[in-house]
């Protein structure tokens, strides 16, 4: 209200220096009546369209933030109101059929016995995938009762890296602009996989237990842990029949949210092109090729806060980063961070210190030796850049005080979001 004040100052001002009291009085009536009505209604037009602006440049980071965690098999329950399981195949502990091995075995040359997480810094794990490594283990079965040696090969698992990499083709189905899934969990999940049976196996067995010893690793293998995110995904019907659009191509399908949440976002899948989607109060408003009343898949991102008596064993980590008005309008025109400054700014804009605290940057022909970092957008091809010719931007952190064996996965998140920054610097980073 400072600058109305000023105004009316600066009138009160003008007001005592008109000798003529008739004078006096219609230039006071004219200044109230019509110029201070007008100065207050553009000032109010003025602050909602200031609102607007920045409701609209800040909607994907506030809106389409993402959470990950993993948390025990058996403390997870619907009544985690905000975080599901990325696998609802996750719910269930694993049950074997002897059946059902030997045909996977036969059809697709392995089965995979359980998933675990490696609870170990990101260099020990690099390490391991390199090994390719083999333990032995027993099947424990009745009818007949019989213990049977078996070798699993522990592998990467990327189902669940997939599943990001498919959010993220829905983020650009949807024109809603990417950022990188803060997801350490997953690049640590494993597979442990079958490839052959001992011999007199028929299939008609009947299983009691499956164990294996991996041995030196024992002590880092995780197991009935579930990958968990604020993401659902829901089937909902459309609103009546869709509107044919003013281009005659397309049409407008209306779909009711009002059940599950009008403070969270949505984004639509479809096998037809999705030509956009917005969020009206209590319904999502989908434009499409297609002209048929039809279910739609929707993926629910919810913003809900954790219940207070909500347990995780591990932490729940975002992708969001506390941006200021000046920011959010330079990312909203695609204006890049120049300076060492801004470049800092950015990266402490995450709020993870507790983890690993950034120190400085460098600029290199080349890496010296191997980096302590990967890509969490292995699923985003570059098909232009040139890494070998490419300069090099080196990020040097400095550990934090929480969780040493994610610093170097929390340092890899860092470094994708600053790559998406800097295309023209192949990005990389280390842990001092």
């Amino acid at each position: 209200m400072g600058r109305i004040d000023d105004m009316k100052e600066l009138i009160r001002g003008e007001i005592q220096n008109i000798g003529n009291l008739q004078e006096r009085v219609a230039f006071k009536e004219l200044m109230e009546q019509v110029f201070l009505s007008l100065y207050e209604t553009n000032e109010e037009m003025y602050r909602q369209l200031e609102k607007r602006i920045e409701d609209d440049l800040a909607y994907d980071v506030n809106r389409y933030l993402v959470k990950t965690g993993i948390i025990q098999r058996s403390y997870f329950d619907d009544s985690h109101h905000l975080m599901a399981p990325m696998d609802e195949g996750d719910r269930e502990a694993c049950s074997y059929v002897m059946k059902d091995i030997v045909e996977a075995i036969e059809s697709e040359g392995a089965f995979c016995v359980m998933k675990v997480m490696l609870q170990c810094d990101f260099l020990q794990l690099r390490e391991i995938w390199e090994k390719e490594l083999r333990f032995r283990g027993e099947i424990i079965t009745q009818q007949p009762e019989k213990t049977w040696e078996i070798e699993v090969t522990l592998r990467r698992n990327t189902a669940y890296v997939e599943k990001v990499a498919h959010l993220y083709q829905l983020f650009l189905k949807n024109g809603i602009p990417w950022q990188t899934v803060n997801a350490p969990y997953l690049y640590k999940m494993a597979d442990v996989a079958l490839t052959a049976l001992p011999e007199g196996i028929s299939g008609n067995e009947k299983i009691t237990k499956i164990q294996i010893d991996f041995e030196q690793y024992n002590q880092i293998i995780r197991h009935d842990l579930v990958p968990i995110w604020n993401i659902k995904r829901l089937v909902l019907d459309g609103m009546g029949f869709p509107v044919p659009c003013e281009d005659h191509k397309n049409y407008e399908h209306a779909v009711s949210i009002r059940e599950h949440g009008m403070e969270h976002a949505y984004l639509a899948e479809d096998d037809q092109e999705i030509r956009s989607i917005s969020q009206q109060k209590d319904r999502l408003l989908i434009i499409s090729e297609s002209g048929e009343a039809k279910k739609w898949n929707v993926y629910m991102i919810r913003n809900a806060g954790d219940g207070r008596i909500d347990h995780y064993d591990y932490p729940i980590l975002r992708n969001q980063r506390e941006e200021t008005f000046s920011e959010k309008f330079q990312r909203k025109w695609d204006q890049n961070i120049r300076t060492r400054a801004e470049l800092a700014r950015f990266i402490k804009g995450f709020g993870l210190e507790a983890y690993i605290v950034y120190e400085r940057c460098e600029i290199l022909e080349q890496f010296r030796g191997r980096t302590q970092t990967y890509s969490m957008n292995p699923f985003i091809e570059d098909e232009i850049r040139d890494t070998k010719a490419q300069k090099k931007l080196m990020l040097y952190f400095k550990a934090g005080a929480r969780e040493p064996w994610l610093q170097r996965d929390i340092a890899s998140f860092i470094v994708s979001e600053v790559q998406r920054l800097y295309p023209e610097y192949e990005c990389g980073g280390t842990v001092l």
